[in-house]
């Protein structure tokens, strides 16, 4: 299953990113909450330094705002802001979708392994698992299409969504039933032979999330 970060999954930079992420997306660490080197290092088993790494790497996808002498303070995130980000990703994936299905031979068995680890997640009524597991399968319809710039900014996209998603589904096994269903449509018109079948799927699959976002206000 590919990840986001390129470092070795055993390092302690990466231990500590792995743990601080998790507990942030399944609501150990809510918005609001002060975490500091020290107290993180204490929980984990290892020195500050890797928490320092870590604590950089989540200020820059949003999750944390780093403040000199007091740590760092969990984010909270704006509705508003998150339909902002959900509206570019209509743009900017229905343009890949078109562009991806070309490539289906290659992408349907990623994209499977992908949609499996969405339900694997669900089962264990994993949050933090499920949202990675779903930015996952939108990052491989992206990438199939083949132009790195559109990746690079379809990623600073779901960093800036991660959070909302957690909250969305944190506790909600209807909400990822319905999104698996709508990813299980997406693969079903993947298989097909009309183009603008997938990218209908995709679209659909996007308003409804619009759709969900508009509910939480």
């Amino acid at each position: 299953m590919r990840t986001s970060s390129a470092r070795p999954a055993g390092s302690a930079g990466q231990r500590a990113y792995d743990f601080t992420k998790w507990a942030i997306l399944s609501a150990v660490y809510q918005g609001g909450d002060v975490i500091t080197e020290g107290r993180l290092a204490n929980e984990i088993g290892m020195s500050r330094t890797p928490v320092r790494e870590a604590l950089l790497r989540l200020e820059a996808e949003g999750l944390v705002r780093l403040c000199p002498k007091k740590g760092a303070i969990v984010s909270s995130f704006s509705v508003d802001e998150a339909e902002d980000v959900l509206e570019a990703r209509v743009l900017l994936e229905n343009y890949t979708a078109s562009r991806s299905f070309g490539n289906r031979a290659a992408l349907l068995p990623q994209l499977d392994e992908a949609h499996k680890e969405t339900k694997r997640c669900r089962r264990h009524r994993d949050t933090a698992g499920f949202t990675q597991a779903d930015r996952v399968f939108h990052e491989l319809i992206v990438d199939a299409a083949g132009n790195a710039v559109l990746s690079s900014i379809y990623r600073t996209l779901r960093e800036r969504q991660t959070l909302f998603t957690s909250v969305l589904m944190r506790g909600r096994v209807d909400r990822m039933d319905a999104a698996i269903g709508e990813h299980q449509g997406i693969l079903e018109a993947l298989r097909g032979d009309d183009e603008s079948v997938f990218t209908r799927a995709v679209n659909d699959h996007l308003q409804w999330s619009i759709g969900l976002a508009r509910e939480s206000r």
